[in-house]
């Protein structure tokens, strides 16, 4: 018992001198500790009632909220105010919840969930009665009007494109931009009627990184007519220096992506570095609560 305590103490030890160490070198993306500090602040934010209702309501964000993080910092927040309370069948396509400290959060815990990702991951919260599917989210083998709500935070910009990073599988590196839309056909047909839909994707200018695409209005259109919606609501979130805020659909067409793969912290032959604003990844977000 007494090495289990030690090691578990230990751990903890690392944990925060990772943090530590991302706080006192200039708060890099990606850099060691910024995964754990992106961690706590999502833990913190997503069991706050005060940051939940401002979520909730579409109001404007605390000062510096997320600054130099990537965008699940608004992306689960947001999800989280708009789930719905009590028991049902979720649908996570694409795996975004797939974490214990989210599926313990009180919109999550009592609900029946199924998370459908490409290939097997390293997390499986099968004794919580998780359940699993592998496979393609533009054929998903479940009847119609099957669950009450889906989620598909950050997903829907890789189907289509080039996944080897994601599968092995040779078939999933493509280049059908906008074979998407067959996943939101898809997330119709297993939502039942007055069920509803969460989806959120990478906004702003259109750009083709190869593993995904950055949404343009034009493709939020065509997503929006595709599913035909009996109500929707749309929000939109833009990283600026300073940190994460509200925004709107047309102020945040004019966001180009970060793509941290093209920097010389994952490419030993670029010499790109971080833009001026440490944006992570994305800076805009569309999210779109949809209903059948």
């Amino acid at each position: 018992m007494k090495n289990i305590v030690r090691w578990l103490n230990n751990s903890s030890l690392v944990k925060r001198m990772k943090i530590y160490s991302y706080l006192i070198n200039g708060r890099k993306p990606w850099s060691t500790g910024y995964s754990l500090f992106k961690e706590n602040m999502i833990r913190k934010s997503t069991n706050d009632p005060l940051i939940i209702d401002i979520f909730e309501n579409s109001l404007q964000l605390p000062k510096h909220y997320g600054e130099f993080l990537d965008e699940r910092v608004v992306e689960y927040p947001w999800l989280i105010s708009r789930i719905g309370q009590g028991e049902g069948r979720l649908l996570d396509a694409g795996s975004v919840l797939n974490f214990g400290y989210l599926l313990e959060n009180q919109k999550l815990k009592n609900k029946d969930i199924t998370i459908m990702t490409l290939e097997p991951e390293g997390n499986c919260y099968w004794q919580n009665k998780i359940s699993y599917l592998f496979g393609d989210l533009r054929e998903i083998p479940i009847k119609d009007d099957w669950f009450d709500e889906v989620v598909s935070s950050s997903t829907i910009e890789h189907i289509g494109m080039d996944n080897s990073i994601y599968s092995s599988n040779p078939t999933f590196r493509e280049k059908k931009c906008l074979d998407y839309l067959q996943a939101v056909s898809e997330f119709k047909r297993v939502t039942k009627p007055g069920g509803k839909v969460y989806i959120t994707v990478p906004y702003g200018q259109y750009t083709d990184f190869g593993w995904y695409q950055q949404f343009s209005a034009e493709m939020i259109d065509l997503l929006i007519d595709t599913f035909a919606p009996a109500k929707l609501i749309e929000t939109y979130f833009c990283y600026e220096s300073g940190g994460w805020s509200i925004s709107n659909k047309q102020y945040c067409q004019k966001f180009e992506g970060f793509n941290i793969h093209e920097t010389k912290y994952f490419n030993p032959n670029s010499t790109k570095d971080y833009d001026s604003d440490y944006a992570a990844c994305s800076r805009a977000i569309a999210a779109l609560e949809l209903w059948k």
